[in-house]
């Protein structure tokens, strides 16, 4: 490995600093983790009345994940499915396949990377170092109300550290049988304004990240196609303190360039986001945010580029000893151009969506254990116009170790120009009267810690749906043309927990299943077989052990088990993961980890409609971390 060696010696010179904070945290303490997905403010994730399972940065460096899809897969809330090389698809609650997942949103430090132009998430243009995640806050369930239309079966939002969590230098490198990457990161500060300290400061950090991942396996007979992915990165974050604290300010930004060699595929593009925070004097806060994203497809036949320019503004109040209120507004404005050089396209290259919001909630405390959150959002978009969102929520702390929550919630999913335009072929017609996918969703769950040094969380659901995307013949003949003539619903439980063993064993378990009853409208017909009703395993299991068998060495065991799709014939799979780890000194680790050990490779998703199936392989993968 060619960096290892002037890595090394970096290490040998530098003064002593860890790479990362590895102490892991207690049961407790991760219960008293801050999110704010919730409720759009810092509540304990043990009082979050919500299904939110929490990511966090010691999770990620312990697991071996080499992007954040593979991070995500940590999550026993979400479906995470492999296509090939570079291709994912995420969902929580069901509906997960090329074609359905769209109903999740998913944010990077406030800003969005769901794209309107095919309603989904381009996972392989999502490039997020993985040592810079503070945590992820994975909500299943909707979050209309607060993060807005296309929130429909949960939000994944990724926070990164500030700056002046990421001071001096830090260099990672990594190879193995299925890729070599590397990272180099160097932050300064000025004042006195790091984290806790009194008075004002400035604090700085930049980096550079690239990754060179091997092609995945044909499985078709006479397949001679390859995905290998590549790709770089380059940011920044800008975090400082003014007011002796009182006001806080973010600027960061990214530029990157992958390329797949799947369909011949670049994908480039950077995104700017600056944030204001102001806290007021009775512990309220005023925020505003602001951020330019710009993402850039080429494809061999056709170009695609989508600008996104958005300024949002929230304030949070405290009206009297009873209620918690956060309200805000919103505009975000989209330019998308896509040129085809086949048949298949828009019939007007470029086209501007705009979308504009109000929102309140307003958490009330009935009793002293018991809180009611009632919110709102009212949000216009060009394309389906405007859509109520409301949201129901009742929290009861039975104890200080047991809570039990309720929530009734609305969410839609509003078209995409796929939806409402694309055509061409003499086989696809637009479909400008495509509406908006709806879902009214019911839930109950519990969150506790029903035995010492346990913590646990359960929750189930009843999801109602209506005007979900069918593909129909016109007038009984061809082109077709997409409409909403499906509804139905879906239900299910999902549970996850810790158990602490020892001091220096503990046992992480997570499950979901459900079940989908999906029908198509009276009279209708769907020429797609469902393939909008998703590809979905009825369940999922995990299993994880997390050792420290000594201060510096630590072994860690996941087992995956993904039950059968039989709508695309994927069979059910079961994997294992393991992580061996040497904190070598203070400012130097060694990691070893393997893949998909139980076999040499298996299939995860598959979509005749848009790609060959291929197989994801068992890997072995070393990586060397630096602190100077």
């Amino acid at each position: 490995m060619a960096l290892s060696v002037p890595l090394i010696l970096l290490a040998d010179a530098a003064p002593a600093q860890t790479v990362e904070d590895l102490s892991t945290l207690s049961i407790e303490e991760l219960g008293s983790i801050k999110v704010t997905s919730i409720s759009k403010r810092p509540e304990p994730l043990s009082d979050a009345a919500a299904a939110v399972f929490v990511i966090t940065a010691e999770d990620i460096r312990r697991s071996g994940a080499t992007s954040l899809p593979e991070a995500l897969r940590l999550a026993p809330n979400l479906e995470v499915a492999r296509l090939n090389a570079a291709a994912y698809t995420v969902t929580a609650r069901g509906f997960n396949s090329p074609e359905s997942a769209n109903k999740l949103q998913v944010m990077v430090d406030g800003r969005s990377v769901y794209s309107p132009v095919a309603s989904t998430v381009f996972w392989e243009a999502v490039n997020v170092p993985l040592s810079e995640i503070e945590r992820i806050e994975v909500v299943s369930g909707p979050g209309g109300t607060l993060w807005g239309a296309n929130a429909v079966n949960g939000v994944v939002n990724v926070i990164t550290k500030p700056a002046t969590d990421s001071q001096g230098g830090f260099a990672e490198a990594g190879y193995g049988s299925g890729e070599r990457a590397g990272t180099l990161r160097y932050g300064v500060k000025a004042g006195d304004g790091a984290r806790g300290a009194k008075g004002d400061g400035m604090a700085l950090r930049g980096y550079l990240t690239g990754f060179d991942r091997r092609s995945s396996h044909t499985v078709t007979p006479g397949d001679t196609s390859t995905d290998g992915f590549d790709g770089s990165q380059a940011g920044f974050r800008f975090d400082g303190t003014a007011g002796g604290g009182k006001a806080s300010y973010t600027l960061q930004g990214d530029l990157y360039r992958n390329h797949t060699e799947w369909l011949d595929t670049t994908l480039h593009g950077g995104n700017l986001l600056g944030r204001w925070t102001h806290r007021l004097g009775d512990g309220s806060s005023v925020q505003v945010q602001a951020y330019y994203d710009q993402q850039n497809r080429d494809y061999q036949v056709a170009t695609d580029r989508l600008q996104t320019a958005d300024v949002q503004a929230q304030h949070n109040v405290a009206l009297g000893t009873r209620h918690q209120l956060v309200w805000g507004a919103q505009y975000r404005v989209w330019q998308s151009t896509f040129r085809s050089l086949v048949g298949l396209g828009f019939p007007e290259e470029d086209a501007t969506i705009s979308l504009g919001s109000l929102f309140a909630q307003d958490e009330v405390t009935l009793a002293p254990r018991l809180k009611l959150t009632v919110g709102m959002k009212a949000e216009y978009n060009s394309y389906s116009g405007f859509d109520i969102l409301p949201n129901l929520r009742l929290a009861w702390r039975l104890s200080d170790a047991h809570m039990l929550w309720t929530a009734v919630s609305r969410s839609v999913r509003t078209p995409s120009r796929v939806d409402r335009e694309l055509s061409g072929l003499g086989i696809l017609a637009p479909s400008p009267d495509f509406r908006s996918e709806r879902l009214t969703a019911y839930e109950i769950g519990y969150r506790g810690q029903p035995v010492a040094n346990s913590r646990v969380a359960l929750s189930a659901f009843y999801n109602v749906y209506d005007d979900l995307r069918t593909t129909s013949l016109t007038n009984g003949g061809l082109p077709v043309m997409l409409r909403n003539d499906m509804e139905g619903s879906t239900y299910g439980v999902e549970g996850w927990g810790s158990y602490g063993l020892t001091g220096w064993w503990t046992l992480h378990a997570g499950a979901n299943w459900m079940h989908k009853n999906l029908r198509l409208k009276p009279g209708t017909t769907d020429l797609s077989d469902f393939q909008s009703a998703g590809q979905d395993p009825a369940y999922q299991l995990q299993l994880r052990s997390r050792m420290n068998l000594t201060p510096e060495v630590e072994f860690d065991a996941t087992l995956r088990r993904v039950g059968r799709i039989a709508v695309s014939g994927v069979p059910a799979y079961t994997e294992a993961d393991l992580h061996l780890g040497w904190q070598v000194t203070p400012s130097l680790e060694v990691s070893l980890f393997g893949q998909n050990l139980l076999h040499a490779r298996h299939l995860e998703a598959y979509d005749p409609a848009n790609t060959m199936p291929r197989a994801i392989g068992r890997s072995v993968y070393t990586r060397l971390r630096v602190g100077f």
